[in-house]
């Protein structure tokens, strides 16, 4: 049983691995005008931001609809046994710190697959993250953005539409948002 296990997880490390270079590689950083035609293009002229509803790690409902009309909202879909998803957390970190909380919304949405709530807890408990962390246990968020490799990184603008949709953290947030 622990032999098969240690296949699964090499698999699923290397199956996240190959998705997100393509993906690196295929997606605009949608900092400019031009790369918002292009992702607009991609996403398609309907980039309203699915609404959900998910449990945080101290069993609170957080709603993304809560936050249109207030702030935009970057969702950070993630896995503990993913690398990639740890190697750009301390920037995801850091962001926090740079941007206030009243002008950009984090949220870190955990994808469930291969993660219990009691593995994602434990997780917290040990790493705490400065935003709000919600567990999708059943997949049905991950599924309603298409996500097909992580970390992936949403960014939703105040009125609700996706303006940014990519494997990496956009290279200039504060621009994308026009924040000073």
């Amino acid at each position: 049983m622990i032999f098969s296990r240690r296949w699964w997880i090499l698999f699923a490390v290397l199956f996240v691995s190959i998705v997100h270079l393509q993906l690196v590689a295929g997606v605009p950083n949608a900092a400019g005008a031009q790369d918002r035609m292009v992702l607009a293009a991609l996403l398609g002229s309907d980039s309203k931001a699915p609404d959900f509803e998910l449990a945080d790690m101290t069993g609170s409902a957080v709603r993304l609809s809560k936050f249109k009309g207030e702030r935009p909202v970057l969702l950070y879909f993630w896995a503990t046994w993913c690398p990639y998803c740890m190697q750009v957390k301390p920037a995801v970190f850091n962001l926090r710190n740079e941007i206030a909380q009243k002008d950009l919304e984090i949220l870190g949405v955990n994808v469930g697959g291969g993660d219990t709530l009691d593995r994602v807890k434990r997780y917290q408990g040990a790493h705490p993250s400065p935003y709000p962390v919600v567990y999708d246990g059943d997949g049905k968020v991950s599924r309603s953005y298409q996500v097909q490799g992580i970390p992936l990184f949403v960014v939703v603008d105040k009125d609700g539409s996706i303006i940014y949709k990519s494997n990496e953290l956009p290279k200039n947030i504060k621009q994308l948002l026009k924040i000073q």
